[in-house]
């Protein structure tokens, strides 16, 4: 299973989690009105990090988008807002990274209107929906995952925390198209600082 460590800021601090934990990636936020918002000062260090970077954005513009993959040495996009089809498709005409489209999840999932993504995307990844995009904390109801239709693999996020690993091991026994998870809020001292001990005991157990 992948691990993705989201919201990281701090160069100390993620090339301490990098180093001892080695995730799969690590998810820097380009959101401004996040309290984990990453700015260019930081590039020059993280971007040397040897772990793959993931940019998430929200309704971003293709050009802000193209420079952050460039100067922040990005090998994924991370769509988390209301990006169109045609947006998507055109990312995918002027880059070569992966890309990962988010589906924040109220009560239930259209499956319908998530079709058109599938031929320019990677990746679904599926949040707790909030009105600030992420970082709420909170789980959404797993179970209407188990209803997934397509092939195309997805991650799991929204509130992610070990108490969560049990549940986290069930639903991978059952969805075949779950490739990993993306943690977050719930391993943090404060936004963007992340607990190391807590990350590697979930690295572990999961």
């Amino acid at each position: 299973m992948k691990l993705k460590v989201c919201g990281m800021r701090d160069p100390d601090n993620a090339r301490e989690m990098v180093e001892g934990i080695h995730p799969d990636w690590m998810g820097l936020i380009f959101y401004p009105k996040s309290p984990r918002f990453v700015d260019d000062h930081s590039a020059p260090a993280i971007k040397a990090l040897p772990v793959d970077k993931v940019g998430v954005f929200v309704n971003a513009s293709l050009t802000e988008i193209l420079h952050k993959i460039v100067l922040f040495g990005l090998k994924a996009v991370q769509l988390h807002g209301g990006e169109s089809v045609a947006f998507v498709e055109e990312l995918r005409q002027k880059t070569n990274v992966l890309i990962f489209k988010v589906f924040s999840v109220n009560e239930e999932i259209d499956w319908k209107s998530m079709e058109p993504y599938l031929e320019n995307i990677d990746y679904f990844l599926f949040d707790t929906f909030t009105e600030a995009y992420g970082g709420s904390g909170k789980t959404f109801n797993w179970e209407i995952l188990l209803d997934y239709p397509f092939e195309k693999p997805f991650l799991l996020s929204g509130g992610l925390g070990l108490e969560n690993i049990a549940a986290i091991k069930a639903l991978d026994s059952k969805i075949p198209q779950m490739a990993g998870v993306d943690i977050n809020s719930k391993f943090e001292m404060e936004p963007g600082m992340k607990n190391l001990d807590l990350i590697s005991r979930f690295r572990r157990d999961i």
